[in-house]
């Protein structure tokens, strides 16, 4: 049992055999022990638990589970976990546990690696929990239950799986006792961005994103304020309520600008500058639109935020191809589809691509078209990205259908409607 735990904590660490055992001992004794065929010594224990950063002695302690319980605790409240206690919950994922503990652990551990945004480890913690946790609610595991499905949802929300996230944000919200705090709020903001994505009509995520604005105004908790705002700036944009759009973020703005530490929100204020150029595309006010598109690039590159790159660039793109000016289509497009490659945007990555292929298809090249949007429908159908497969499918069976391809039209329109259903 120790040797494997040794072993999992090296992987964990990123040591070779060769670097955990230097000046310590041999790696040939590193891997009798790590494959179960000699117990440790002492001192050898010792000196790699110094190297691990973890008192391998932990394993043997009779509370673990208290332990386990204060460090879980200590994240909830600070969001900050230390090396050595992220090490002591991983290594806890291996061992029996109820599913109290378990749901403790994999709550706080899936939501740590999303946050931090290290994903191969929050897959493999997604993956682990999958075969201890049960999809059935215990009676009295509620609140547990409740944090680890938004741990989830906040899983498949980073990968744009806004379908899988709207199924854990839903099971969470059935489990809120108390739909008046700040935990409540957060929910309902989840719940209203992937309502947004998953819609084509905003009443929905209107309706969420109501609610949690209005529990964050009555703890005065700006920060979350600021972003509900610029939130409902979008719904309403997205529902062509233009006027109520601007009056949210205007109402953004001025708590930023009122802030004697307004430089701390440059990332809030690219996002207002983007959604007040959305207004003006959206009022064909084209040149008052790419002013606010390239300050918000401007910002962004500015604090670092090179993703959020994506979507003044994709808007830039759009106002290009209706002034029909080519080079700048291809440029801003080459520009948004790397980041997104970069950063792993799975579904902004297609919505650029089904751009791209239509711009082949407005040049005459109908062959690159056909072929490069049926791979992007392969590609949505498996990450089940449903909202996307609706879009393609229609445009590629209207497309099919102008040509007098009618079974090829008809079998996709089908699929359309089967995924609108």
């Amino acid at each position: 049992m120790v040797g494997e735990r040794i072993r999992q904590l090296r992987i964990h660490k990123q040591l070779t055999q060769k670097e955990l055992t230097e000046g310590i001992c041999s790696i040939t004794y590193l891997s009798r022990i790590e494959n179960g065929q000699i117990n440790p010594s002492a001192e050898f224990l010792r000196k790699v638990s110094k190297r691990l950063g973890y008192d391998l002695t932990e394993l043997s302690v009779p509370n673990r589970d208290e332990k386990t319980l204060e460090i879980v605790e200590n994240y909830k409240q600070s969001e900050k976990i230390s090396e050595e206690d992220l090490s002591y919950l991983l290594v806890q994922t291996y061992e029996l546990n109820s599913t109290k503990i378990n749901l403790h652990l994999y709550g706080v551990l899936l939501r740590y690696y999303t946050t931090k945004g290290e994903i191969e480890q929050a897959r493999s913690i997604f993956n682990l929990s999958k075969r201890f946790i049960s999809g059935e609610i215990s009676e009295g595991l509620e609140e547990e239950y409740f944090y680890y499905f938004l741990a989830c949802g906040n899983y498949f929300y980073y990968f744009q799986d806004f379908e899988r996230a709207n199924h854990y944000y839903s099971k969470g919200e059935s489990l809120l006792i108390d739909r008046d705090n700040l935990d409540a709020a957060k929910l309902y903001y989840n719940l209203s961005l992937v309502k947004q994505r998953t819609y084509d009509n905003q009443e929905v995520s209107l309706y969420y994103s109501q609610k949690a604005y209005d529990i964050f105004k009555n703890y005065g908790e700006k920060k979350y304020i600021i972003t509900v705002l610029i939130t409902l700036g979008v719904q309403y944009q997205l529902n062509n309520e233009l006027d109520t759009s601007m009056d949210c973020l205007k109402k953004a703005e001025a708590i930023i600008v009122e802030d004697k530490e307004s430089e701390k929100f440059v990332n809030y204020i690219a996002m207002i500058q983007h959604n007040m150029g959305r207004i003006f595309e959206r009022k064909r006010d084209y040149q008052g639109a790419v002013t606010y598109y390239l300050k918000s690039i401007e910002l962004f590159e500015s604090h670092s935020s090179e993703q959020q790159n994506v979507y003044p660039l994709k808007r830039l793109v759009e106002i290009y191809i209706e002034l029909k000016d080519w080079v700048l289509v291809d440029k801003y497009l080459e520009k948004a589809i790397f980041i997104t490659e970069k950063h792993g945007l799975k579904y902004d990555y297609i919505l650029l691509n089904i751009i791209k292929f239509s711009v082949k298809k407005l040049q005459g090249n109908e062959s690159s078209y056909e072929k490069g949007m049926q791979k992007l429908l392969d590609t949505a159908m498996q990450l089940n990205q449903g909202a996307l497969i609706r879009r393609i499918t229609k445009e590629l069976g209207s497309h099919f259908y102008e040509k007098k391809a009618y079974k090829k039209a008809a079998d996709l329109l089908m699929k359309a409607l089967d995924y609108e259903n």
